[in-house]
């Protein structure tokens, strides 16, 4: 996992409020996900993978920008621990007129992140090849006076998909201040043409599962939830077209 697939986790978070475990709220996510033909697990892990709505989506209207999609938010109690956690989730896709390889470089290019994700404090790779990266991430927000950060690290795999399209599959490793009790993410790239056009479809999908959430700290992410996830995407096609 990349630190903007840790935006994600940091401000996806508040949405919606449920009571439901985190077992059956993951399983009602994969589920509802899966309905529109994505791929919801990828050799074990967690992913959104091909187009969200299948067949049904009208990809002229993502031309040229990104819109979010399923966000949610499950709140539980953890038997074992006492602890009380909220998992959220939420997702963005749009259609860029940029080469593929371009993107998937953006995304993986960690010392430059912060053109992409301003939350980024630091992000070091710690162990990295063709197909896989290992990297410490520090994130944080501020905002009236609240403020929240995550030191974790986190593993990323890429690769190569059916027809073409490139997979990046991320989970959490660690969080060392442990406010972190979970993190799964995945981005899709596919190219396609329009009307000769050439483009590539760009998907991003985050899960952050916090332990014991501060005073305050719902209400903060609610405001930036589904602006971050759109401005991540745009954010990858602005950079990755200068390359």
């Amino acid at each position: 996992m990349n630190q903007i697939f840790i935006l994600s986790l940091c401000i996806l978070s508040v949405a919606a409020l449920g009571a439901q475990t985190a077992a059956s709220s993951s399983a009602k996510a994969e589920d509802e996900a899966a309905r529109d033909g994505t791929v919801t697990r990828y050799q074990g892990w967690e992913v959104r993978y091909g187009i969200a709505g299948g067949s049904a989506m009208d990809l002229t209207r993502l031309i040229g920008k990104a819109e979010s999609f399923a966000v949610d938010l499950f709140r539980l109690k953890d038997d074992s621990s006492g602890e009380n956690r909220i998992l959220g989730v939420g997702e963005a896709h749009g259609l860029f007129p940029v080469s593929l390889e371009a993107a998937v470089a953006t995304v993986l290019d960690y010392p430059n992140l912060k053109a992409i994700s301003p939350r980024v404090r630091e992000a070091k790779v710690l162990e990295s090849s063709a197909l896989r990266y290992y990297v410490y991430e520090d994130i944080g927000i501020n905002f009236m006076g609240i403020s929240i950060g995550y030191r974790l690290d986190s593993e990323t795999l890429r690769e190569a998909l059916p027809d073409g399209a490139v997979g990046l599959r991320g989970h959490l490793v660690k969080s060392y201040d442990g406010k972190l009790y979970a993190a799964d993410s995945s981005w899709y790239f596919k190219e396609m043409k329009l009307s000769g056009v050439n483009y590539t479809y760009i998907r991003t999908w985050s899960t952050s599962g916090m332990r014991n959430p501060g005073v305050g700290v719902a209400g903060m992410m609610k405001l930036f939830t589904a602006g971050e996830l759109r401005d991540q995407v745009n954010a990858v096609f602005k950079v990755a077209a200068k390359r």
